[in-house]
């Protein structure tokens, strides 16, 4: 059989009597990145980067665990959503002071009113400032927050005046190179992408035994890791190759559709239409003026021209309604009637298998997905089949998160505030999150319940 090229995607088979058209669109793809190495959890500090006078801790191997993360989380369809709803349920209806109290039996918060630590608190936009350290949270298990001293603070005039947060996906921890105990001391931000191009700016670690030591200085908070000395290592990194294959489903099946490689027609043309398209030309060239010597190439040429037409209109979803007209000759061969006429028969696609395989493996990395980012399906708004569970499920699903994964984070995103409130204002109060405890239906009175909305 040879193959003849009818344009850059459509191509002709010619085998004997038969012709077969193939529709190519496999060439436009993503290009593919290098497999990411295997992650060594072993000490990041021996591959410290020197940046000026600092040797600075990378984090990772290759310092680029939280790019290699924003890269597999950021085109998911399910984890943004999911981290964001953390973020809210863990905020829920927002920041207040407290005191901590017991009444003999029990302990808990006691609301506080307080205007000075108030004021302070909405100077400095506070709210803003827990909403983006949730966030750093739940994609890194640390929190970064610049502390700013008042002016006079070293000769006892003036105390903590500011608090800014500042993006972990650009802070290091960092020791002098002269320092041959390699403790942080420091944090360098900067774009560690390109960070030989960009501007560094250094700060030193927050004093908490002297928090005015500094003008200004880094307050880091984290959720340790196992066998891990200087950073956290974030919980969703265990989870990004089902994150990856959550993701990639849906481009299989863009792809499928858009740029697979099929034989879409089995197109059969009668030998006797190509010898009289032969003889008409052979005509056409004797009659030429001067006469011109026939090639077999000129019929080639016109099957091509022929095809080409025939592929425009066999292919693409604008040609829905166009149709194909032939007649049928029927010609005695010896004893035999033979059909001499087109025929254009249809290919089964059998990719059904492969698709049901792909719907499998998607929903068991969805699955996956939702259960290594630490939130029930309930809380998603979806629940893991894709559909809304019942409300006794959202009920406890609601209330164990509460009770189990809301305070380690509401600590580490409140420790910044919680200790310079300590040192500026000589207080035990603290700043804390505020959640409402879930009441079932059966528990609320009607009068309390939100009204059905009825049609008029």
């Amino acid at each position: 059989m040879s193959v003849h090229r009818l344009s850059h995607k459509d191509y002709l088979g010619l085998h004997q009597d038969n012709l077969f058209y193939y529709e190519i669109t496999g060439a436009e793809r993503e290009a593919t990145t290098e497999e990411v190495s295997k992650e060594s959890f072993t000490d990041w500090r021996e591959n410290a980067i020197d940046v000026g006078d600092f040797k600075v801790i990378p984090f990772g191997n290759d310092n680029d665990i939280q790019k290699r993360i924003q890269e597999s989380v950021l085109p998911n369809s399910l984890a943004p959503r999911i981290q964001n709803r953390k973020v809210e349920l863990l905020f829920e209806q927002g920041p207040f002071l407290y005191q901590e109290k017991v009444d003999g039996r029990n302990f808990f918060r006691e609301p506080i009113e307080n205007p000075r630590i108030k004021d302070w608190l909405e100077e400095i936009d506070y709210e803003e400032l827990l909403l983006n350290n949730a966030n750093d949270y739940y994609y890194n298990n640390m929190v970064f927050n610049k502390v700013f001293r008042n002016l006079g603070g070293r000769i006892g005039l003036g105390g903590i005046a500011d608090l800014k947060h500042e993006e972990a996906f650009d802070c290091r921890l960092a020791y002098r190179k002269n320092d041959s105990k390699g403790i942080p001391t420091h944090v360098l931000v900067t774009n560690w992408e390109d960070y030989q191009n960009n501007e560094v700016k250094v700060y030193p670690l927050f004093d908490r035994k002297n928090p005015t030591r500094h003008r200004i200085s880094m307050h880091f908070s984290k959720l340790k890791s196992f066998g891990l000395k200087d950073y956290a290592m974030p919980e969703i990194y265990g989870s990004l190759d089902w994150i990856d294959n959550s993701t990639s489903i849906p481009k299989v099946f863009k792809a499928l559709t858009k740029n697979s490689l099929n034989i879409k027609w089995h197109i059969q043309s009668p030998a006797a239409y190509w010898d009289q398209k032969r003889k008409q030309i052979k005509e056409n060239c004797q009659a030429a003026q001067p006469p011109v010597q026939y090639q077999e190439k000129m019929l080639l040429e016109l099957r091509e021209q022929i095809l080409g037409k025939l592929s425009t209109l066999l292919s693409g979803v604008e040609n829905v309604g166009k149709f194909w007209h032939n007649e049928y000759v029927v010609q005695l061969v010896g004893a035999n009637a033979v059909e001499q006429g087109w025929k254009i028969l249809p290919i089964e696609q059998k990719i059904k298998e492969y698709v049901d395989a792909q719907i499998a493996i998607s929903d068991k990395a969805d699955f996956a997905t939702v259960a290594g980012l630490g939130l029930h399906a309930a809380l998603g708004n979806v629940g893991a089949d894709g559909k809304s569970d019942s409300g006794s499920e959202q009920y406890y699903a609601l209330q164990n998160h509460q009770r189990t994964s809301t305070p380690i984070p509401e600590l580490i995103i409140c420790k910044p505030l919680n200790e310079c409130i300590k040192h500026k204002f000589n207080s035990k109060i603290k700043v804390g999150l505020y959640h409402l405890d879930p009441l079932r239906l059966q528990d609320i009175t009607e009068s309390s319940r939100t009204p059905s909305i009825t049609q008029q």
